[in-house]
């Protein structure tokens, strides 16, 4: 009984929580829509769920017994076209992309139909072996929920880890890009979804109706995060790769490209490198130094990694471990810390600085002055 009133107290939290997001929608954003329905979606599943248990409504207007069917499969799918607009993408609803909806339809019609066709003598025993989760479509429902569940977890796992290794093509720092929350919250769903219900003992019945409470540290994590810092929860518009990645015609075009670079075009690289100093700038980006070169990016792109069998992201960082190098052992920059010295060279943060310096040294910033002041003495 006590798990039953927090999951219907849940319902109140999980309403807070979507017109926060709805209410946060941005015009050029649909991340924040897709979020916020995604937890009114659940607050009235919730309210559903937990009201057939805690009341007796359902027995005079029996209509409702079926009422969030199709719902629950609109869960996945409102998750995984949150990661894709989160990171930039553009949701289409043309084609293919209405058969994401034909399973909460089907849902709904079938049980809709099944129970019109229920005599009125054996509606509440019907009813009743529903809520006591016995009749024998419970455990197929919840199985194909389960999969289309974590269908979608996956894709959008997927979709996110495709992102993140997609990052050092175009930009030169990526630590605030990599989504490390939503990777995490990703993950532990997954493992919600799929690993515990499992080791519960394949997918037995009782597991399924407190999955909305079990689901609460997940959800008062993503709650504590929007409140401390709803700036996460802002599309990455500025970060795009919907522009970033090539067209077909683009694609066409870098197939064309010579595979030989032109000696013309090695020396303006270079010396754009040594007398620009564009990776100095934290913010850099394959966009704006093709646009500084006169050239398209996914040209610049396949330079790099043709002729100097480099993405954007070891290129430019390392020149930045190599002006780090000089400045760590030059008197004038004595006075910065380690820290002071890496955000000098271009770096972004102290960890990025750390882990792509021993990346290309193998030694830390600090061992390498050590030892290097050493030789010297």
């Amino acid at each position: 009984m006590l798990a039953n009133w927090i999951g219907f107290g849940s319902v109140f939290f999980l309403l807070g929580l979507a017109i926060f997001f709805l209410k946060n929608r941005h015009e050029t954003s649909g991340s924040n829509l897709y979020l916020g329905l995604l937890f009114l979606l659940q607050a009235i599943s919730n309210f559903h769920f937990f009201i057939c248990r805690l009341s007796e409504i359902i027995n005079q207007v029996p209509y409702l017994i079926h009422f969030s069917a199709g719902f629950r499969f609109l869960w996945g799918v409102l998750l995984y076209f949150f990661v894709q607009s989160y990171i930039g993408k553009t949701i289409k609803y043309q084609g293919w992309a209405w058969l994401h909806f034909v399973p909460a339809v089907v849902a709904t019609l079938f049980f809709y139909g099944k129970l019109f066709f229920v005599p009125s003598h054996e509606i509440h025993e019907y009813i009743a072996l529903i809520k006591q989760d016995k009749h024998p479509i419970n455990r197929p429902y919840h199985l194909l929920l389960f999969l289309s569940n974590v269908s979608y977890l996956i894709a959008s796992l997927l979709t996110l880890l495709k992102y993140r290794l997609s990052l050092t093509t175009y930009f030169s720092n990526t630590d605030k890009l990599r989504l490390e929350w939503l990777f995490n919250v990703l993950l532990f769903l997954v493992i919600f979804h799929f690993i515990l219900p499992l080791g519960y003992g394949l997918l037995t019945i009782k597991f399924f109706p407190y999955v909305p409470l079990l689901q609460l540290p997940i959800l008062t994590f993503v709650a504590w995060k929007c409140y401390t810092k709803p700036v996460l929860f802002n599309t990455l518009a500025s970060f795009s790769l919907e522009n970033a990645v090539s067209s077909k015609e683009e694609s066409k075009a870098i197939a064309a490209l010579p595979s030989v670079l032109d000696d013309d075009f090695n020396t303006v690289l270079l010396t754009y490198m040594e007398e620009k100093k564009p990776y100095l700038n934290a913010e850099l980006t394959i966009k704006m130094m093709s646009d500084d070169l006169s050239i398209q990016s996914y040209q610049l792109s396949k330079i790099l990694n043709q002729h100097f069998q480099k993405n954007f992201f070891d290129f430019i960082n390392t020149y930045r471990v190599e002006e780090a190098k000089k400045k760590l052992l030059a008197n004038a920059y004595e006075h910065l810390t380690l820290e002071g010295i890496g955000y000098e060279c271009g770096f972004n943060s102290k960890s990025s600085f750390y882990a792509v310096f021993k990346k290309y040294v193998n030694q830390t910033p600090a061992e390498y002055r050590k030892g290097m002041l050493m030789n010297v003495d």
